[in-house]
């Protein structure tokens, strides 16, 4: 923001400023200049930086990784609150592209949020997907690892596919409930196959999904 290091009172100053009409500004400011870069990085001849999971390179799939940090403080902060890891601090929800290594969305959370808040996970995917310069036609794939158990967030997954966009999805963990069975492994890795095989109903723990794609972590960041 600043070419010179400048003082903590000014940087307040100026954080301070940042109401909500200003931050939907700067959001929609970002987009514009990632559209920018990213077409960059598509003409050079290297073409725009697809992963490879397992030896497989994705090409055309721009991935998004969903995750959750804590960041711990050593005062009472505003926000701060005791964390599920025993420390004291912040737990904000974030979103990466996979691709290009980039934070899209930080959702800033007290410490003793829920990992697996579903209205969190709704609102840091809206804002993800805001920045994304994806072109006519993409296709995506999000990762979570097991916050994403609840079926209103595997629901709202299998919800954001578009006659223009695909999407696709793959998480930690399937619940399997007597009601639902394997409700939460309908969709899952790049070619929507199911990815969780069956269990006793009965049996209501958690199980590791074994999918076309593994998990991986999201990139840390605070």
């Amino acid at each position: 923001m600043f070419p010179k290091p400048v003082s903590d009172s000014t940087l307040r100053r100026v954080l301070e400023a940042v109401d909500g009409p200003v931050a939907a500004r700067i959001e929609r400011v970002r987009a514009v200049t990632r559209r920018v870069v990213w077409t960059g990085l598509a003409l050079r001849p290297a073409g725009f930086p697809w992963i490879s999971v397992c030896g497989r390179e994705l090409t055309g799939w721009y991935v998004l990784d969903l995750d959750a940090t804590v960041v711990t403080c050593t005062s009472s902060k505003k926000g701060a609150a005791g964390t599920f890891m025993g420390t004291w601090g912040h737990h904000p929800l974030g979103a990466w592209v996979a691709n290009t290594r980039e934070c899209v969305a930080m959702l800033l959370r007290p410490g003793n949020a829920a990992a697996n808040d579903v209205a969190d996970h709704k609102t840091v995917l809206a804002a993800a997907l805001r920045q994304l310069a994806l072109p006519l036609w993409s296709k995506l794939l999000i990762r979570i690892d097991g916050a994403a158990f609840s079926h209103d967030v595997l629901d709202h997954l299998q919800h954001l596919t578009t006659s223009r966009r695909r999407v696709r999805w793959v998480t930690g963990w399937a619940i399997h409930t007597a009601e639902g069975g394997d409700r939460a492994a309908a969709r899952g890795g790049v070619d929507g196959r199911a990815a969780a095989g069956r269990r006793d109903p009965r049996d209501q723990r958690p199980r590791r999904r074994h999918g076309l794609l593994p998990v991986r972590r999201a990139h840390r960041g605070a």
